[in-house]
């Protein structure tokens, strides 16, 4: 059970860390501690504005690194992959390779998420953690929606 309640509250805090390192989320430049809406419900101070605003600046180009070398070795895997000849020990050794970039760029986004909500306090970080399930099963309806679509036939438009 630790396990799952570990998994889920990581994959939460990839998805607030991933949407303001990626420029996507809720306020244009991806930044929910910039977002007036964000703020009022969870009444963020000017302060606390402040000190997220400075460590996502002071994470970000670690970030950006590790992003970079984890696609990197993901394209050098994929070239692996595809190679007909390729030698399993070093694919494998290329999959370890791959698998260790994506740890690392997961530990500095969860500790720099560390660092976010030990500016806020328990209920604002419940607060947000709600919000963002929230956001997530809304985008996950709308996936299940775009599915059950997609799998519908379309009827026949006749030709203008």
């Amino acid at each position: 059970m630790k396990r799952i309640l570990a998994a889920a509250t990581l994959s939460v805090l990839a998805a607030l860390v991933a949407a303001p390192a990626a420029g996507a989320g809720d306020s244009p430049e991806g930044k929910w501690w910039k977002n007036p809406r964000v703020m009022a419900e969870l009444g963020l101070s000017a302060d606390q504005e402040i000190a997220i605003e400075k460590i996502f600046v002071h994470s970000r180009p670690k970030l950006i690194d590790l992003r970079g070398d984890l696609e990197k070795k993901q394209l050098d895997l994929q070239v692996a992959m595809e190679d007909k000849t390729a030698d399993r020990s070093a694919v494998e050794k290329k999959i370890e390779s791959v698998e260790n970039a994506r740890a690392a760029l997961q530990k500095t986004r969860a500790l720099m998420l560390l660092d976010m909500k030990q500016v806020l306090k328990p209920d604002q970080w419940e607060r947000l953690m709600q919000r963002q399930q929230e956001r997530r099963d809304r985008m996950q309806e709308r996936h299940r929606r775009l599915q059950e679509e997609g799998a519908r036939p379309r009827p026949n438009r006749p030709n203008r």
